[in-house]
């Protein structure tokens, strides 16, 4: 029968199921103790945890210090490393700087500019003793002149020039051309024409009179025509300059470069 909430009542305990475990069953099979509980053993429990704990504590403090320490050697180290690797490598750069700007010096010097002095009056009044010019050297290459050019060239034993130093002239006629030296002027019939013109020289002194001397005159230098990569040179001040009125004409090879700007002196400056 079912009580009111509905668990069946059972009155008798021979009714029981074979599995059921009563009550005097579990006290034979369980011997429960009573647990005391000290206080003092607490505490110790309790006083030892916060041993351990502090322990754990300076443990981990000891082990920080430790681990900045050794992070801070590291990187007074990498530091040391890094400060002789960039001194080391300044050093480098500052000598490649140093090599590329001598080769390239010397490239310049050698092949594409250099400097030249000027002395003596025989370029008057375009250039004076003691100038100093910048000279170009590719014109050499493609011997490309213009009539004009200021030209530096190499008179070494040509007839009636003894000296080392190179001279410095003015184109005045170019191959193939014919010049003509009369009258105080210059006359120029270029190639395949058979009319000389007057040559304008507007860079001489107003009223100079270009003339040959007799040497050169025996020697047919008053009238050359000339002949492949030859050229006729003169200075401006024409009363003094010793040039192909006198040494005759100079092939191509004898021309080591182009003046190309007066550099000094400094409040004379200018393009040539």
């Amino acid at each position: 029968m079912s009580d009111d909430y509905g668990v069946d009542k059972i009155n008798n305990p021979e009714d029981l199921p074979e599995e059921v475990v009563t009550n005097d069953e579990l006290s034979e099979n369980f011997n429960l103790e009573e647990i005391s509980y000290s206080e003092e053993v607490a505490q110790e429990v309790q006083d030892r945890a916060a041993e351990a704990a502090k322990e754990a504590e300076k443990a981990e403090a000891e082990a920080d210090e430790l681990r900045k320490e050794y992070l801070e050697a590291r990187r007074r180290k990498i530091k040391k490393v890094a400060v002789k690797r960039t001194v080391a490598e300044e050093i480098l750069d500052w000598l490649k700087t140093i090599c590329i700007g001598i080769i390239a010096g010397v490239f310049l010097v050698l092949f594409v500019i250099q400097r030249d002095d000027v002395y003596g009056r025989s370029m008057m009044p375009t250039l004076n003793s003691g100038d100093i010019v910048f000279t170009q050297k590719i014109a050499t290459y493609f011997k490309s002149y213009d009539r004009g050019d200021i030209v530096v060239l190499d008179g070494k034993g040509m007839e009636g020039y003894d000296k080392d130093e190179y001279l410095i002239k003015r184109v005045i006629a170019l191959p193939g051309e014919t010049i003509r030296i009369a009258d105080g002027n210059v006359y120029i019939k270029p190639k395949d024409s058979d009319a000389f013109y007057l040559l304008e020289e507007n860079y001489l002194v107003p009223g100079t009179q270009t003339t040959v001397r007799s040497l050169g005159i025996q020697l047919g230098y008053d009238e050359v025509t000339l002949g492949e990569d030859e050229y006729y040179c003169m200075g401006d001040n024409r009363p003094e300059s010793n040039d192909s009125r006198t040494l005759g004409i100079f092939p191509a090879k004898r021309i080591k470069g182009v003046a190309v700007i007066r550099l000094y002196p400094f409040n004379a400056i200018k393009l040539l």
